[in-house]
């Protein structure tokens, strides 16, 4: 006992500070205190009366300096130190005074970047401008901007020629002046990729610039994009030898590791909407040097089962961004209708205007069974979509939308039994509410033009129902229905919700909502209503959401339990 109360004496013994600041420039506050030396060795063992009074009056002309570096020329420091017991207490109250004003900048660029619209537009938007209050900080800023742009653009024997601050505290009032002379530019060599798993023509089309084009940091970052989101490479690695450059260019070092070539994928999983089901994949992620694909993969489960087959010809032009072939078997089993398709077609993909375009036509063999009536028909089908997609995350999105538009069509003049032309139009939007909530609104509008729609196949018709649509009713079980009170889906669908999200603890929340919409042969038709509750999950894999709803528009006041995972765009 008496040996720890030795020690608790001892220890209370030992000097401690305290140091306020009051009065600071807005945001500087702590950066003022972290500079001074009181603050810095206020926990120092070897603290004693003497070094805090001098720590204290040293603090003083410390931050006389640091204001200065601000522009307060002029401040004034009422400082205070007290002492209670082992607690050395110092205060600090700053009056700012009169401010130094910026009276002249001038900003001169020589050498070949005085003709570059980017140092044009720098100058023209230079971050200081007479009449703002100077501040050291915001000088030392704007060179770094200057020699930033510089690096960024090729000039790499640029230099500051003359970088002069002139204040008269007098005068309040402060005058810059910057010369900078960039030299000549540099520009791109010609690429040396190393021997690997595609041709040389391909890694070309994935490369920004071309030989002799002048040098910017962007393109070489561009390029390392391009070929690590390519597919073929594990790693991939792009360095400017800037300090290696030799009469007007710089080279580039290009280090590639190829990636697996083969591809395998497995997973099962449940949906209410198709029951259990199981997934099996495998890519060839190079063919040839040209770098095309090939995969193929199967999904199975209690509604659907379809084997697919893709050849994917990537980068085939400036313009067209993919070209591929494809096919496909397809049985699929509803409470409305039961078909077994096969297609075989051909799609293109690029971007137009910032939208995503893929066109496509395919050959449609289906044979499909709705109420009592099995129809086979062949159908040529070209189509067009654009869509895009705005988000701040496409995984869990606090602001985000997407649109998309496709249009598809068929003529019995070309290969086809019937002739129908479709247009479908989806949206979502998402908006963050506070800082736990969300509201989210999606809504799908689709028609459907044919000459004889006993003939369309049941996937080219519109239905309702399921955890896409209208949650309160199960799978594709919405739409017209024929004599016999059995649905044979619609030329039309308008379906829409409205949904409110709160997350209550970190990666949990619940959800309301209610959908509304249906499938039509005629847009006045009777509209189905659901309302529901949801649980949210934010899962590492993306949202969980569990829901139950209820359909209010139905006689019989149907149930639906729905689980959807995924992102949400």
């Amino acid at each position: 006992m008496l040996l720890c109360a030795g020690l608790a004496s001892a220890d209370s013994a030992t000097p401690r500070i305290e140091v306020s600041l009051e009065g600071a420039p807005e945001g500087q506050t702590d950066a003022l205190l972290n500079g001074l030396g009181i603050v810095r060795q206020k926990n120092s063992a070897r603290l004693s009366e003497r070094l805090v009074n001098r720590l204290h009056l040293q603090a003083i002309d410390e931050l006389q300096s640091m204001l200065e570096v601000y522009g307060y020329y002029h401040a004034s420091i009422d400082a205070s130190l007290e002492q209670q017991d082992a607690l050395w207490i110092a205060r600090y109250v700053v009056s700012l005074g009169e401010t130094v004003t910026v009276e002249q900048v001038s900003v001169n660029i020589t050498g070949s970047a005085e003709s570059d619209p980017a140092f044009t537009r720098l100058k023209e938007n230079f971050p200081i401008s007479p009449g703002d209050n100077f501040s050291h900080a915001a000088y030392e800023s704007a060179k770094r901007d200057i020699l930033r742009l510089a690096a960024e653009r090729g000039y790499f024997d640029g230099r500051l020629t003359r970088q002069r601050v002139n204040v008269d505290p007098e005068q309040n009032s402060a005058s810059i002046y910057l010369d900078y002379d960039s030299g000549q530019r540099y520009y791109f060599a010609k690429p040396q990729f190393p021997k690997t798993v595609v041709g040389e023509s391909l890694l070309e089309k994935l490369t920004p610039f071309e030989a002799g084009d002048p040098y910017e940091a962007s393109k070489v970052l561009a390029l390392r994009n391009n070929l690590n989101n390519s597919g073929y490479f594990d790693v991939s690695s792009v360095q400017a030898l800037t300090d290696e450059r030799a009469d007007g260019e710089v080279d580039l070092a290009i280090e590639l590791e190829p990636t697996a070539k083969h591809r395998y994928t497995a997973g099962i999983g449940y949906g209410t909407d198709t029951g259990a089901r199981l997934g099996l994949g495998w890519e060839n992620r190079y063919v040839n040097q040209r770098g095309h694909r090939l995969s193929a993969d199967a999904r199975l489960s209690q509604v659907t089962n379809r084997i697919g087959t893709e050849y994917l010809m990537p980068f085939w032009s400036e313009r067209i961004s993919a070209v591929g072939i494809t096919s496909e078997l397809k049985q699929q089993k509803t409470d409305t209708s039961e078909s077994r398709a096969f297609a075989i077609g051909s799609f293109y993909t690029t971007t137009r205007f910032g939208w995503d375009e893929t066109g496509n036509i395919r050959l449609l063999n289906e044979r499909f069974k709705i109420a009592d009536d099995t129809t086979t028909s062949t159908i040529l089908i070209p189509g067009i979509t654009w869509s895009r997609t705005w988000a701040d995350d496409t995984l869990y999105s606090r602001r985000g939308a997407s649109l998309s538009l496709s249009l598809s069509g068929a003529s019995e003049s070309l290969l086809s039994d019937i002739t129908f032309g479709q247009v479908i139009v989806r949206g979502k939007l998402i908006r963050g509410l506070g800082e736990r909530g969300r509201f989210i609104t999606r809504g799908t509008v689709g028609a459907t033009e044919v000459n004889d729609f006993d003939r369309l196949p049941s996937s080219l018709r519109f239905f309702a129902g399921g955890d896409s649509s209208i949650r309160g009713f199960d799978f594709e079980s919405l739409g017209p229905t024929d004599r016999n009170d059995e649905v044979v889906g619609g030329r039309y669908l308008a379906v829409g919700s409205v949904e409110y999200e709160h997350m209550f603890l970190q990666n949990w929340g619940g959800a309301l909502f209610t959908d509304f919409g249906n499938a039509f042969n005629s847009w006045s038709d009777p509209i189905e209503y659901s309302v529901g509750v949801g649980v949210r999950w934010r899962s590492p894999v993306g949202l969980i959401r569990v829901d139950i709803a209820r359909g209010i528009s139905a006689d019989n006041k149907p149930f639906g339990f729905h689980i959807v995972i995924g992102p949400d765009f």
